[in-house]
């Protein structure tokens, strides 16, 4: 028996691990924006004073928006017409970021965990789909008493990377949901957190 996996199975193994990648790397980018500018990564820091604040929608679906100036922490950009939507109650002057598209966001660690945690699942998923990507080969097995790593190279490390890479990154989108929750908890009882 042939115990060496066919080229057209490995060719095809390497196909779907390349849109697993792809796909992954599509979805996480799509994330990213959010998680920096909520957790003050990116953007131009500078305050804005709000001129006029108002209420939008109705019900659950109800937020605040600001019209106001904003002023550049460093002093080199003022936009006297800036304009911020989704805005937490705050008095006085309120931290934002300016994007490179124009617009501003309220920086908030809350949903930058939110953010953050479907790019871990993203990632744990990616994990475990490569993971059974390399299980294909039929000379991956699995034994009793035998660890993973002693498949043959590279599929015995491969194969122990992609499970603790994939556990790991479950872990930390459920560790992310918890921080999302507690953040949003603490943000009820302290508004100025």
């Amino acid at each position: 028996m042939n115990d060496k996996p066919s080229l057209s199975l490995t060719a095809l193994g390497l196909l779907v691990a390349a849109g697993v990648l792809a796909l992954a790397a599509l979805l996480i980018s799509l994330l990213w924006g959010p998680i920096t500018y909520n957790a003050s990564l990116a953007g131009t820091p500078g305050t804005l004073t709000a001129a006029h604040c108002y209420r939008v929608g109705s019900g659950k679906s109800t937020h605040r928006e600001c019209t106001g100036t904003f002023v550049a922490q460093n002093g080199t950009f003022t936009d006297p017409s800036a304009h911020v939507e989704a805005v937490r109650d705050t008095d006085g002057p309120m931290r934002l970021r300016r994007g490179s598209d124009g617009g501003y966001t309220q920086p908030n660690p809350a949903w930058a965990a939110m953010f953050l945690a479907p790019a871990f699942l993203i990632v744990s998923g990616a994990a475990l789909l490569l993971f059974f990507v390399c299980l294909g080969p039929r000379r991956v097995t699995f034994e009793k008493g035998i660890p993973l790593r002693a498949n043959p190279q590279p599929w015995g490390v491969l194969l122990v990377l992609l499970s603790r890479l994939s556990a790991g990154a479950a872990g930390a989108a459920g560790i992310s949901f918890a921080v999302f929750f507690l953040l949003l908890i603490a943000e009820a009882f302290f508004p100025w957190f």
